[in-house]
C-alpha cells in the first residue's frame, strides 16, 4: 500500500503533462533536466571548482614557504660560521676601540710617540667628541716641529699603538732642516647603546 501511495504521488506531479502531446513532453522533461543541470552547475559545481582553486593557490604558497625554508635551512651551517667569524672580527675591533675612561692614557700615548721620535709639541688641543652611531671620534689638533725623519717615526709609532688613532689633516711647513707640521690626531670609541628604562608595574 505504501508504494502504491508514493507512485500515485509521482502521477499527480505528473498529470498536468499528461494531456499534452508527446514532443511537448519531451520539451518538458528537457527543459526540466536543463534547469536541474543549471541548477547544479550554479550552486554544485561552480563553487566547488572555486573552492579547489583556492585550495590550489593554497598549496602552491605554502610548498612556495617550505622551499624557501628547506633552502634557508641547507644554508643554515654556513651562516652560522659567518656569524661566527663576523662576531670574532667585531669583537677584535671593539678590542681597537678604546673606552671613555682610556682615552686619556691613549692621548699621552700620541705625545709619548711624538717626544720619543723627537718631536716638540707645540700645540696638543682636545676638541668635542662627534657622535656617531656605534662610535665617537675623538679628535686632537696638534703642531710639532722635528725633521722628516722624526715625523715618520712618530707616525709609525702612532701605528703601533694598541688602539686605533688615525692622523690626517697633516700640513707641513719647510723651515730649512726642520719642519712645523700642523695636523688632526683622531681615535674612535665604541658608544654604548643606551639601555631603555625598565617599566615599573602599577600596583594592582
Amino acid at each position: 500500500m505504501m508504494f502504491d501511495s508514493l507512485n500515485l504521488s509521482k502521477l499527480e506531479v505528473l498529470r498536468p503533462i499528461l494531456p499534452l502531446p508527446l514532443w511537448q513532453k519531451v520539451a518538458a522533461l528537457a527543459a526540466t533536466f536543463l534547469l536541474l543541470v543549471a541548477a547544479y552547475i550554479y550552486f554544485g559545481w561552480m563553487p566547488m571548482q572555486d573552492e579547489i582553486a583556492r585550495v590550489q593557490r593554497n598549496v602552491e604558497t605554502q610548498q612556495r614557504i617550505l622551499a624557501r625554508n628547506l633552502r634557508l635551512a641547507k644554508d643554515l651551517p654556513r651562516k652560522k660560521k659567518e656569524y661566527a667569524k663576523l662576531k670574532k672580527q667585531l669583537h677584535v675591533a671593539l678590542s681597537m676601540l678604546p673606552k671613555k675612561s682610556q682615552i686619556p692614557d691613549l692621548l699621552e700615548g700620541v705625545t709619548r710617540a711624538g717626544t720619543d721620535s723627537g718631536l716638540e709639541f707645540s700645540v696638543f688641543e682636545p676638541l668635542p667628541e662627534a657622535r656617531k652611531q656605534i662610535y665617537a671620534e675623538v679628535p686632537v689638533n696638534f703642531a710639532v716641529t722635528g725633521t722628516y725623519r722624526q715625523l715618520l717615526s712618530f707616525l709609525k709609532r702612532v701605528g703601533e699603538l694598541p688602539r686605533i688613532v688615525d692622523v690626517m689633516d697633516l700640513n707641513l711647513k719647510g723651515n730649512g732642516s726642520q719642519l712645523e707640521v700642523k695636523g688632526r690626531a683622531v681615535t674612535y670609541r665604541f658608544v654604548e647603546p643606551k639601555k631603555k628604562p625598565r617599566q615599573r608595574r602599577g600596583r594592582r
